[in-house]
């Protein structure tokens, strides 16, 4: 793949699911100005995977196209020389796709992301009413569109031979709120030939038959968990810290494979290496994934002053230093700090929201509200 500028195996072997039944070519696929996904592109429809703007993707991919769809596996290459595009082909990754077909000739589907419902108990700041049930009293209070249906029929889950499946990304909601239409799905599986990336908010813990199916796959349980402490339930309302961390060492205990995947936001900016030093100190072969948020956009670091940027510039180059392993996120972190930004933009988001959940951050980050207080006071 490094021979090519553009092209991706992706959309030749998978498909993303999501719960009001949209289909994208891939999970970080953006919809973008004009370049917008067909309506029909659903779980509706009687064969997404054939759908006419698949097969165009994947001509255009085969002529190496820039897709302007992509941009941020163009954006993360330029800034730090992989993506997801390179990253399924990492060595030991196993991501279902034909060892034959390394390039994207024969389309076939063997990977997907899939997701049940919006089902979740959380109502993460970074969130919306579309992929959680609980963001919905917020959402009124917002004026914000509320799905018309909890659970969209999803054709290839319901209808598909899922037996040769050989990956999944199972996502929610909350896929542990909805074990029944897990179970259901796994046993249609050829579990021994497939492999799992489990993504759950770490505060709850499967039954045991699911457990007992999880086990029988090639299993990954990826833990979502944005920061440590205190900061990480304001960010993933109703959450509770001491249940997360209960829950992170029963995985790692139970299962041979942990990872724990991170979004640093504006809230956490200047915190990611607490949670860093937190995750070593379980298990320090954990991979932790640190990636930096696209949206809300007014949750993006950029919207800082620019006094703030500067000091987190610094701590951004100290850490590359200090946790190597990590380096990735610092130096997305510097390059999102020399985008211009509002911080009016964050302000007025930050109060709307902390009025209606009669909250607020700043006993959470002390340090980060000390920089900005007398700004934000001022807006």
């Amino acid at each position: 793949m490094d021979n090519y500028q553009h092209r991706c195996v992706m959309p030749f072997h998978h498909m993303a699911l999501r719960p009001n039944g949209k289909i994208y070519p891939c999970c970080v696929y953006q919809e973008v100005d004009e370049h917008r996904l067909p309506d029909d592109l659903t779980t509706a429809h009687p064969d997404p995977f054939n759908h006419p703007y698949m097969t165009e993707l994947r001509e255009r991919m085969l002529r190496d196209e820039y897709i302007p769809n992509c941009q941020k596996c163009y954006n993360d290459e330029r800034i730090y020389g992989s993506s997801m595009r390179k990253d399924v082909y990492h060595a030991g990754a196993n991501f279902g796709l034909p060892e034959d077909d390394t390039l994207g000739v024969v389309p076939i589907l063997t990977n997907i992301d899939m997701t049940f419902s919006n089902v979740c108990n959380n109502r993460c700041r970074m969130c919306q009413p579309s992929l959680s049930t609980r963001w919905y009293s917020d959402a009124r209070k917002l004026g914000f569109e509320i799905p018309s249906g909890v659970v969209a029929r999803n054709s290839i889950i319901e209808d598909s031979d899922l037996s040769t499946l050989r990956y999944v990304k199972i996502l929610g909601g909350e896929p542990l709120m909805e074990q029944e239409s897990l179970k259901r799905f796994l046993h249609k599986c050829t579990r021994s030939q497939l492999g799992v990336l489990f993504v759950t908010n770490c505060t709850l813990l499967p039954d045991d038959e699911t457990f007992a199916l999880l086990k029988e796959c090639d299993v990954t349980v990826n833990l979502s968990i944005d920061a440590y402490g205190s900061l990480n339930d304001f960010l993933r309302k109703d959450s509770e810290w001491d249940t997360v961390n209960y829950n992170l060492n029963w995985y790692r205990n139970n299962f041979p494979k942990v990872s724990v995947h991170s979004v640093c936001n504006i809230y956490s900016v200047n915190k990611i290496h607490e949670l860093i030093e937190h995750v070593n100190s379980v298990d320090e072969n954990i991979f932790h994934d640190v990636v930096l948020i696209g949206g809300p956009p007014y949750m993006q670091p950029r919207h800082l002053p620019e006094h703030v940027k500067e000091y987190l510039q610094n701590y951004a180059s100290r850490s590359i230093v200090q946790y190597p392993r990590n380096e990735k996120i610092f130096k997305l972190i510097q390059h999102e700090l020399k985008q211009q930004g509002d911080f009016k933009e964050f302000v007025m988001h930050d109060k709307q929201l902390n009025t209606i959940r009669n909250e607020h951050w700043q006993d959470k980050n002390l340090e980060l509200w000390n920089l900005i207080k007398e700004e934000y006071e001022r807006v």
